[in-house]
């Protein structure tokens, strides 16, 4: 790595800094982690991860050490005059193993991250401040700031900015943040003397503005996440502000409703902005560094991930010499469309909490407006299950639609039961390495033999991994074993059939053949270097 310090230099070590230092490091890429914070944050902030990211946890090979932690959340309660109406989630036709919300502290998030970090080589430097950077067509130069004073230059090949809604990255490289302010509201931690479901978030009406409770993860049992749209009170004097929930509360539940001083309040003007892009040359932001909204979706974090994961293993593969730079502009293409996507979600969803609207449910009254249909377009929109980059450069369309998943969604559409079978058992493991897989329904076909899927379609590049999956025990470990076919049938695959997924678990093309897989592979060419490949 001559004339480098580091290949990657990442400013900010919370859930997204941590996630990109992360899988950098499994994918065998130098990382320089930073934050200027002093030590570790303990104070709770987002708590709601939702299937997707739950899904890239498994992936990741944390979601063991992150459950115990958990609550799950099953369904949406609206309270009026003193009576719930529960609406529990439905998940129709977004098949996951994870149909639900699952509540957990990102502080628990972020330490199991840094524990993963460290055990890769990755160590977080507090009390580091990105002071400046300068980039040319070689690298980032950057100014670090110690706690004590003291400056240090570091010349990185990229840049990542995760460093929040006051990015350093991003006001350098001058990215505007778009959009408005929208309403302010005030939150609170406090324990809560209630009979509700602690399985549900609750969505109330009192006093001329909305309230929402939220369940605080095991094992803090009786506390909530108190939500007031209103924006009264003064997070400074925890007395009033025991006083004036448990009044509301009191109103909206029919009943004398007892809250306790809480042990952490803030007041704050939510934001719906979002960059237009998200990097320029050697620099990349992700997070609330490229976008902040409401959180009435609980996104912030769960979209940030997303981020992570989307650009890691692109600037993996750039930093091994496997593409050209231009891989990189995917990222842009396929992440600020979803950026710009939630300000008009989650604005929505905002909008309609704040309100009591006809009918008494909270809900728009009329015709594709029911609670039921609200609240599936919400597990839709929040899932992030239905995320998919079809007009992506990396998806090759392929002929028709078909069933399974289809090139630019994500692979894993399946249930618990499904990813329980032996197959998705093995091929579920053998993902969560960071690299390209071409999944080959063999048959009784060898890895090397012309009956094998990809016979015909030359040497492959040195980015894919070849996983056979046969209705047969493979002879050695490197086979995916479907002897009740549940992989077959789910991926809706046949024998000599291949997907091609790439490192997020997204599905970049599919086929039957060599010679097909040839083809789609020359679609990628532009991207990929040709001369990486296989002997």
């Amino acid at each position: 790595m001559t004339g480098y310090d580091v290949d990657v230099l990442v400013a900010g070590a919370g859930p997204v800094g941590l996630t990109a230092a992360v899988q950098l490091a499994r994918s065998g890429v130098s990382v320089r982690l930073v934050d200027a914070a002093a030590v570790p944050a303990t104070t709770s902030r987002a708590l709601g991860s939702h299937a997707r990211s739950l899904e890239i946890y498994d992936q990741l090979g944390i979601l063991g050490e992150i459950a115990p932690h958990g609550t799950r959340i099953n369904t949406f309660v609206m309270h009026r005059g003193g009576r719930p109406n529960r609406l529990d989630f439905d998940f129709g036709g977004l098949p996951t193993r994870f149909p639900y919300m699952f509540n957990v502290d990102q502080v628990i998030i972020e330490r199991v991250l840094r524990g993963h970090a460290a055990a890769a080589g990755v160590a977080v430097g507090w009390s580091t401040r990105l002071e400046s950077f300068q980039q040319d067509e070689e690298a980032v130069t950057a100014v670090l700031r110690g706690g004590d004073g003291t400056e240090e230059t570091v010349r990185a090949r990229y840049l990542w900015g995760c460093d929040g809604g006051h990015s350093t990255v991003r006001k350098t490289l001058r990215l505007p943040l778009t959009g408005e302010p929208a309403h302010t509201w005030l939150i609170a931690d406090a324990l809560v003397h209630t009979d509700v479901d602690i399985d549900g978030v609750h969505w109330l009406f009192a006093r001329g503005g909305t309230l929402m409770l939220f369940p605080f993860p095991f094992p803090e049992p009786g506390k909530w996440r108190l939500l007031d749209t209103t924006g009264e009170g003064q997070p400074d004097d925890p007395e009033q502000i025991a006083r004036q929930f448990g009044a509301k509360l009191s109103q909206a539940l029919g009943h004398d409703t007892v809250v306790e001083e809480p042990t952490w309040a803030s007041k704050f003007t939510i934001q719906q902005r979002a960059v237009p892009a998200m990097h320029l040359g050697r620099c990349f932001v992700s997070g609330d560094a490229a976008h902040v909204h409401s959180p009435a979706s609980g996104q912030g974090l769960n979209t940030g991930i997303q981020d992570a994961y989307n650009l890691a293993w692109k600037l993996a593969m750039v930093v091994h010499g496997h593409a050209d730079a231009t891989l990189l502009d995917t990222y842009d293409t396929e992440r600020v469309p979803i950026g710009q996507a939630l300000l008009a979600s989650t604005g929505e969803v905002m909008e309609t909490i704040m309100v009591d609207k006809a009918g008494g449910s909270g809900v728009p009254a009329g015709p594709g407006h029911s609670p039921r249909d609200f609240q599936r377009q919400l597990i839709r929109n929040m899932s992030g299950l239905a995320i998919a980059y079809p007009d992506s450069p990396l998806t090759v369309p392929g002929d028709g639609t078909g069933e399974g998943p289809r090139p630019g969604e994500r692979l894993t559409q399946i249930r618990a039961a499904e990813a329980q079978s032996p197959g998705w058992t093995i091929l579920r493991q053998k993902l969560r390495s960071p690299a390209w897989h071409l999944l080959a329904f063999a048959g009784g076909g060898e890895p090397d033999g012309r009956d094998h899927p990809a016979a015909g379609a030359g040497p492959l590049p040195v980015w894919v991994d070849t996983l056979t999956i046969s209705r047969r025990r493979p002879d050695g470990d490197h086979g995916v074993w479907d002897p009740d076919g549940q992989v077959h049938d789910t991926l809706a695959a046949a024998d000599g059939d291949w997907l091609l997924v790439r490192p997020d678990g997204h599905l970049s093309a599919r086929g039957t053949g060599g010679t097909s897989l040839r083809a789609a592979l020359k679609e990628l060419k532009s991207l990929h270097m040709p001369e990486q490949a296989r002997a």
